[in-house]
């Protein structure tokens, strides 16, 4: 899986990004089609801290979906933005975060989230994420975090 993310292209613009538990959905829906069209057509990326956490959530589910990802992750139809934490690097996701927004963790208890919403931020991306107990706040819309739980209409 490694091999695969250090080969999607970077980059630092993006109209959507990708949260983890958004492509796990997609794939164990059956939805492949519909997300191999949108990323196609749109300008989807996802957060590097969100690539690497793959590898780990992966290990622990069934065979198709791992199999379906990294063919997914083959056809470099979505971009990196990279970012310099992993997943797993305490401290160094709260220094990111707080970079970027001292009051943000407070909004977003959970640093992945916040990793995601600060990325978002700054490319005025919307998130696509199944996980909307610290992401779907009015707190964070009021903010300019644009979130949704389901393609855009037309998809």
């Amino acid at each position: 899986m490694k091999e695969l993310i250090e080969k999607i292209e970077k980059t630092s613009e993006a109209d959507y990004l990708l949260d983890t538990c958004f492509l796990i959905y997609e794939f164990s829906k059956g939805n492949t089609k519909q997300l191999e069209e949108f990323c196609k057509k749109e300008k989807v990326a996802m957060v590097s801290f969100n690539l690497n956490e793959l590898e780990h959530v992966l290990k622990k589910k069934p065979g198709p979906i791992t199999r379906h990802m990294r063919e997914f992750l083959k056809e470099n139809i979505i971009k990196n933005y990279a970012i310099d934490v992993l997943p797993g690097e305490w401290e160094k996701e709260k220094r990111y975060v707080q970079k970027y927004d001292t009051d943000l963790l407070r909004i977003i208890p959970d640093t992945s989230d916040a990793i995601m919403a600060v990325a978002a931020l700054k490319t005025g991306a919307t998130i696509l994420t199944r996980d909307r107990h610290h992401v779907f706040t009015s707190i964070t819309e009021n903010r300019g975090l644009k979130v949704s739980n389901k393609f855009p209409q037309g998809f």
